[in-house]
């Protein structure tokens, strides 16, 4: 019996929201289609009926990874401050350590950099909204955008050094490190 429209546009959400996690946690390459379909409670026959290729799953994957990151961290910079949005990071990819990471750039930049154009157009334009955030808004100068490069780069950096530490107490210095140098901006 096949799936109304509604139905299939609901699977299709679960199979990318279950990709979202699986990716961040084990990684582009090892996340294989058919453990992203178990994962999500479904038999891997049923991925190409959603998609044309694990490559049009992962730029997907990547959108809803970075959004939900952005959508948490806009919140934050509408009602706190410049600190808080940098706390606010942290604390969130922080979970990285022991958890499914939140941010995708500091847990996949590597993989990423090698993938094929569909998931790296996909974190490119999800990059530029985290210009802005960290950059102090939308419409901002030339100046502003570069500050959010900046802070989002040393955000990015430091998670990521922080995951790769196996010195848990190192891996919280670097983080705290950033928070500082970021606080003093």
């Amino acid at each position: 019996m096949r799936k109304s429209n509604e139905e299939a546009a609901k699977t299709r959400k679960t199979i990318v929201a279950t990709a979202a996690n699986e990716i961040r946690r084990s990684g582009i390459a090892e996340a294989s289609v058919s453990d992203i379909m178990a994962a999500a409670g479904l038999t891997s026959g049923g991925f190409y009926r959603h998609f044309e290729s694990k490559d049009q799953l992962v730029a997907e994957a990547l959108e809803k990874a970075g959004d939900q990151l952005t959508e948490s961290l806009r919140k934050v910079a509408a009602s706190g401050s410049y600190d808080d949005l940098v706390n606010a990071y942290i604390g969130a990819t922080n979970k990285a350590l022991t958890e499914v990471p939140s941010c995708p750039y500091a847990s996949l930049g590597s993989e990423i950099a090698r993938a094929g154009p569909a998931p790296r157009e996909a974190v490119t334009k999800l990059m530029e909204d985290m210009f802005t955030l960290f950059g102090s808004g939308p419409g901002g100068t030339k100046a502003a955008r570069r500050k959010g490069m900046a802070a989002f780069a040393t955000l990015v950096g430091a998670m990521t050094l922080a995951r790769i530490s196996t010195d848990r107490d190192m891996a919280e210095e670097i983080l705290d490190v950033a928070r500082q140098k970021l606080h003093k901006a």
